[in-house]
């Protein structure tokens, strides 16, 4: 059924005659007539009583026109939807966050979505890589921020690298380890570690440069995907945190962490990227994740904790 139509049966219902509807919707008289002669006969139904000065609806003409308004409501609706949809203002947003990329950007990205874009509705999803990647190629969210270290070799994912993010250990300001200029995995060995999963370009670097009991799988003690019940625990216990530095820069700033002097190693980083399935057109909204994530991690990667010389 052509909608043209069924907007010109409308414009006859709402305007009175056929003269003044064939003047709203910029046809002539008789080409309305014809256009709404060809509905009926497509209808196999009378739609309106021609035989006053004022056309009436009949009663399959008022059922016809009663559907066709809310057609065009929908119409209009889906035009004002689309439109909110391409300038960012409205639609849906789940977003998957790794460990670390989650410790770092929540609460600022929430925070920025809700300030500036207060329409859009935000879902987020927290896990390790390889439980997102799986909701990514599922569609049960739209992008993550993630270890770039399980997608390398994924065609079927669209990436964008963000500046590496130098690793290495904390603890609180009073921990005996300080003690130590020069800190060596015999130390590391004596208090709990703890840690989310780390890629293996940082498990490689921490064991050629700590020796093979320091690599993460012997090292580690407490893991968990959670980095906030690890920091208050690196806080208030004897308790070495591993991981990316700048995830505790407030409380290095503070003064309430300190980062461990690990033999140095330039290349110990963690690599990440945003992410979202190639070959798909991303709502406008998506770009808000990608703007603030990248806007933001500059911030991260020059971090330098207070007192140290880079």
């Amino acid at each position: 059924m052509d909608f043209q139509k069924l907007k010109h049966l409308l414009a006859v219902v709402e305007y009175g005659t056929f003269s003044l509807a064939a003047q709203k919707v910029n046809l002539s008289q008789p080409a309305l007539s014809r256009s709404i002669q060809a509905l009926e006969a497509e209808l196999g139904l009378p739609l309106l009583d021609r035989g006053t000065r004022q056309v009436r609806l009949t009663p399959y003409g008022a059922c016809v026109a009663e559907r066709a308004r809310r057609m065009r409501f929908e119409e209009a609706e889906l035009q004002r939807e689309l439109k909110t949809l391409h300038s960012g203002e409205s639609g849906t947003l789940t977003i998957g966050l790794s460990p670390t990329p989650a410790a770092l950007l929540l609460s600022p990205f929430l925070a920025h979505m809700a300030a500036n874009r207060p329409q859009v509705r935000v879902g987020v999803e927290l896990g390790a890589t390889a439980v997102l990647l799986d909701m990514l190629r599922a569609e049960r969210i739209d992008a993550m921020v993630c270890d770039a270290r399980m997608l390398y070799e994924a065609a079927d994912i669209e990436t964008r690298p963000l500046a590496p993010l130098r690793a290495g250990m904390v603890c609180r300001r009073d921990h005996p380890i300080l003690a130590h200029r020069h800190v060596s995995i015999h130390e590391v060995r004596q208090y709990p570690v703890a840690s989310s999963t780390l890629s293996p370009e940082v498990s490689l670097r921490l064991a050629e440069t700590l020796g093979p009991g320091g690599a993460p799988d012997q090292m580690v003690t407490l893991r968990c995907e959670n980095l906030d019940p690890l920091v208050d625990l690196a806080l208030h216990t004897d308790t070495l945190l591993l991981g990316v530095i700048c995830v505790t820069r407030r409380e290095q700033e503070e003064g309430r962490l300190i980062e461990v002097p690990l033999p140095p190693d330039p290349q110990r980083q963690g690599h990440y990227v945003l992410a979202r399935l190639a070959g798909r057109t991303p709502l406008t909204a998506q770009d808000a994740l990608y703007d603030f994530t990248q806007q933001c991690w500059a911030g991260f990667a020059a971090f330098n904790p207070r007192g140290r010389l880079r």
